[in-house]
This record gives structure tokens, C-alpha cells and sequence, in this order.
């Protein structure tokens, strides 16, 4: 009995995991731009998630991302290619742990030592109710 108990207490934390890291596959796509960009200059620098993994770079032309997921751990995985201040172009992949993940922002933190924020990122329809620039933001 008790090795059944153990065994359905492992088998719920499993399928726990798996729908948080449905629903944050879900809750993730859109425009994800960063805050302090935004009060320095009112521009909007970030990333967009697309439908099924597709990835690109929101304001920043020397990112050609191009795919994104969540591992099974929780971290958030970016690839593509940088151009660099050379002009040479190379491989790009970022691995973040997400934090929080709610409709209005995305933390992304350092888990090795002691957990701390590494990036932090608002939803591009949430940010301009949540930040003033302070500077006139630039239209496109």
C-alpha cells in the first residue's frame, strides 16, 4: 500500500509538470519586450514566440532567431545566429530558467549559487500600462 501511494504521489508531481509546462507553452507566445529598454528610450526590444517553436528577435537586427521551447526542467530554450560587430555571423542559444511566467510578464533567473533574476520581460500589449518612458516612444 505504501509503495502504491509513493508511486501515485510521483506519477501526480509528473503530470503536474507536464500541464504547467503546457499552459506556460501557451501562455508564452506573443511579444515579450524589455522594461528597462523601454523606460530609457520607449523603444521595444525583445522577443516574439510564435505557434509551434518559431522564434524571432522584436527591434534588434543583430538577432535572427528562429526556434524556441520549454524543457522538461523548466528552461527556457532560444536558438538562432547573432551578427556580430565584425559582421561574422555565429550560432546563438540562450538556456533560461523561468521564474514566473504570468499574462503581464516573463522572469527568467539564475538558479546556480542562489536564485536571482536575470531577465526580466512584459507582455508588448501590457507594457506601455506598466512603464512610462521617459522619452517619447518611437512609432513604427
Amino acid at each position: 500500500m505504501k509503495k502504491l501511494l509513493i508511486a501515485a504521489m510521483v506519477l501526480s508531481c509528473f503530470a503536474f509538470s507536464s500541464y504547467g509546462q503546457g499552459k506556460a507553452k501557451k501562455q508564452i507566445i506573443g511579444k515579450w519586450c524589455n522594461p528597462y529598454t523601454y523606460k530609457s528610450t520607449g523603444e521595444l526590444k525583445g522577443f516574439e514566440f510564435k505557434k509551434k517553436g518559431k522564434c524571432s528577435a522584436v527591434n534588434i537586427p543583430s538577432l535572427d532567431l528562429k526556434t524556441w521551447k520549454i524543457d522538461k526542467d523548466g528552461y527556457l530554450i532560444i536558438e538562432g545566429f547573432s551578427k556580430e560587430d565584425n559582421g561574422e555571423v555565429v550560432a546563438y542559444k540562450t538556456r533560461e530558467y523561468i521564474g514566473k511566467l504570468t499574462t503581464d510578464s516573463l522572469e527568467l533567473v539564475v538558479r546556480e549559487g542562489y536564485p536571482r533574476l536575470a531577465f526580466l520581460y512584459l507582455n508588448a500589449k501590457s507594457i506601455k500600462k506598466l512603464v512610462t518612458p521617459e522619452v517619447a516612444p518611437k512609432e513604427k
